[in-house]
């Protein structure tokens, strides 16, 4: 089953809901939560009926090979076909077989797809590997999603601090590079509950105005959401929720948010990044 990423696009009318406001959603794994299944039908447990959420951004970034990763990006492609007002398709790709992956990406983003994501630990964000990847997005438009964690085993490298992540994990300082190279580029990191110290996270992504930085991850630590508004501003966060609804939601609701903000972190962001790809949400 492909997991499911959350950019979702609540319904505009005022909902009787806990969001209190319209959300688009970005792309960020539910991998408890599938909701696309192999035979084609929508899973019924799913509270987006609930929370109004209009439209998810949906991947499944798996696939060792060409053949398996195709085969992913067909599945995500056969339920934005089936379910054109429902689902918003992102495209996975190992970057180790550079040939067929960046063939993969043109081929996905030619039928709709918004971009690639959520790209994983094959290989870091700066590996040269994601170069033409990275270049073919940037004259499409294109949002490039990856990956994140913040565990202190990678940000301080030889400090001896375990951490069950590998080392191709992508973490802000990787983000902070690839920016400074691609300027024109947009770059979003997946998960500030991702793991780790993610008061490091926001403070590091500063450094690059061209990030956005996604709301979901398993962590759901009180004042999460607020820190990152204070350390990068309103207008890159984007709402998500990875692991499931209702944690995702939660942490949102917490930060007690007035209407405009979470108006802007629901909806208005990544509207504005799939109207420049040139899809219309409305």
């Amino acid at each position: 089953m492909p997991w499911v990423r959350s950019p979702c696009l609540p319904s505009g009318r005022r909902p009787q809901n806990p969001l209190q406001a319209p959300a688009l959603c970005p792309a960020n794994s539910l991998r408890a939560r599938p909701c696309w299944r192999q035979r084609g039908h929508i899973e019924k447990s799913i509270p987006i009926t609930t929370l109004t959420i209009q439209r998810l951004a949906i991947s499944i970034p798996r696939g060792v090979n060409p053949i398996q990763f195709r085969a992913s990006n067909d599945r995500i492609l056969a339920a934005m076909k089936e379910h054109p007002d429902r689902f918003i398709g992102q495209c996975y790709v190992d970057p180790h077989f550079a040939k067929e992956a960046l063939e993969e990406i043109k081929r996905c983003l030619g039928e709709g797809m918004v971009g690639p994501g959520e790209l994983y630990t094959a290989a870091k964000v700066t590996d040269p590997l994601y170069y033409p990847i990275i270049e073919y997005c940037i004259t499409q438009n294109a949002p490039m999603l990856w990956h994140a964690r913040a565990d202190l085993g990678l940000i301080r490298s030889g400090s001896g601090y375990p951490t069950m992540a590998p080392a191709t994990t992508s973490t802000a300082a990787d983000f902070v590079e690839i920016a400074k190279r691609y300027p024109e580029g947009t770059f979003v990191h997946g998960h500030i509950g991702g793991g780790g110290d993610w008061e490091y996270m926001c403070k590091k992504l500063r450094e690059v105005p061209s990030v956005y930085l996604d709301t979901s991850g398993s962590v759901s630590e009180p004042g999460m959401i607020r820190f990152a508004i204070d350390t990068l501003g309103v207008e890159r966060l984007l709402f998500a929720t990875d692991m499931n609804f209702e944690s995702g939601t939660g942490k949102l609701l917490a930060a007690n948010l007035d209407d405009q903000t979470m108006n802007r972190i629901c909806w208005d962001n990544f509207n504005k990044i799939l109207t420049k790809r040139g899809i219309h949400a409305n």
